[in-house]
């Protein structure tokens, strides 16, 4: 079995093993620039995700001040009760 195997490649001339070479070589570069391009990607897609995560907090943290101003003005309002009593102090 092993001297089939020999037997097969003895007619791949030096030609053959150097064109075979090459194009592994040109495989293997495109292989690794396209594996470099997509972790320059991936980095900077990352680093654009942490800039929208801040500003999504930014803007909550402002709409939860805004809610507790809003609700701190409504609770300061007084409430008329149904027979026109009001259940806090009114200031003139």
């Amino acid at each position: 079995m092993a001297r089939n195997k020999e037997e097969e490649f003895t007619y791949i001339s030096e030609e053959d093993y150097k064109t075979l070479i090459s194009v592994y070589q040109q495989k293997t570069f495109d292989l690794f620039n396209q594996n470099i391009a997509l972790e320059a990607k991936a980095t900077s897609l990352n680093s654009l995700i942490k800039s929208l995560n801040s500003k999504i907090e930014e803007i909550t943290e402002q709409k939860e001040k805004l809610t507790k101003k809003t609700t701190n003005k409504r609770s300061k309002v007084s409430t008329v009760t149904d027979d026109g009593e009001t259940d806090e102090e009114t200031f003139n």
